[in-house]
């Protein structure tokens, strides 16, 4: 069977192939635990009785790619300024070879340079704030949000999941939807916690969503203490900078020498989100993840407590970075 490759949360994944030697290898069975105890890793949305939402393994980082465009937009125009001019300025169109090859010269430079600038806003701006996974324990289902804004929703005892080495030198948990044969790849997503290492967060929060399906959220409960403020709308400023801050929470020195960065990219991320469409489930997707109203398991922004102490949590090394 040909291979191609599937667009995914901003990357792509290789699907109708086969599993690897190293995927058959580092297989998560869904009934039996990790080694690793459960950690929600900061990305839980919502959960109840009912269903398990977190977000996507880039929701994190968001902001850095248009706050690099935020700095490199000026120098592109510069860039382009010259060519642009002695272009549309008829009278100082050059006719001498040096000079036309300097126009020449300079477009083929600043047009991939364009090209590749628009490019990297587009994969923050415009797209949507941000790409949930749902987990129904009660209708044993997984939906996922792709970045088309359409939604794979597949049986939970039906997915394959697997360490694995990203597109981009990270290491995270994938989940393969596989075909009848029971070993060629169909659709690829990946969990919401990824690191540049094989390390133990990313089997603590493959544990955590195993465990919430496979036993519920009561022993899970008592973990998730801060919650996402971006049910049904754009998170404020002042939590994107919080979040974002979070890329150093454990250097204290390092976050006030790279404050300005750190600034920089909570304003790119500021305006990627106002950019973005809020992510919206389909309507028979809402409607089996009816929570029971005397459900004594609700974690939301309305049920939790504030996100004020984001930073002192991940620093106790309670959360991990995802």
């Amino acid at each position: 069977m040909p291979q191609h490759y599937q667009s995914y949360r901003l990357l792509s994944y290789k699907v109708n192939r086969p599993l690897c030697k190293d995927e058959i290898r580092d297989h998560m069975p869904r009934d039996k635990p990790s080694q690793s105890k459960p950690y929600c890793q900061m990305t839980v949305l919502k959960m109840n009785s009912t269903f398990l939402e977190c977000v996507d393994k880039f929701y994190g980082g968001r902001g850095a790619i248009t706050a690099t465009g935020i700095v490199m937009g000026p120098l592109t125009f510069g860039l382009a300024k010259v060519p642009f001019q002695r272009l549309f300025r008829y009278s100082d169109i050059p006719t001498d070879a040096m000079g036309i090859f300097h126009i020449v010269f300079s477009f083929l430079i600043v047009l991939p340079y364009l090209a590749l600038y628009i490019f990297a806003l587009r994969m923050e701006c415009f797209r949507h704030t941000h790409y949930p996974l749902r987990f129904n324990r009660k209708t044993r289902m997984v939906h996922v949000f792709r970045t088309n804004g359409t939604v794979l929703s597949v049986p939970w005892d039906k997915l394959y999941f697997t360490l694995g080495y990203g597109a981009v030198g990270i290491w995270e948990v994938l989940g393969h939807l596989l075909a009848e044969d029971g070993k060629t790849i169909k659709e690829t997503f990946v969990l919401s916690t990824a690191y540049m290492r094989e390390d133990r967060e990313l089997r603590s929060q493959w544990e955590f969503i195993r465990r919430y399906m496979e036993e519920g959220p009561e022993k899970l409960y008592d973990q998730v203490i801060t919650m996402y403020p971006v049910d049904k709308r754009k998170e404020p400023y002042l939590f994107g900078l919080k979040r974002f801050s979070m890329h150093f929470a454990y250097w204290p020195i390092v976050t006030l020498i790279f404050s300005p960065l750190i600034l920089l990219g909570s304003i790119g991320r500021w305006i990627a989100m106002r950019t973005c469409k809020i992510p919206r489930w389909p309507a028979e997707v809402e409607a089996e993840s009816e929570i029971e109203p005397n459900d004594p398991y609700i974690c939301d922004e309305r049920h939790l407590a504030s996100y004020n102490d984001m930073l002192t949590v991940f620093r106790r090394g309670l959360i991990g970075s995802g």
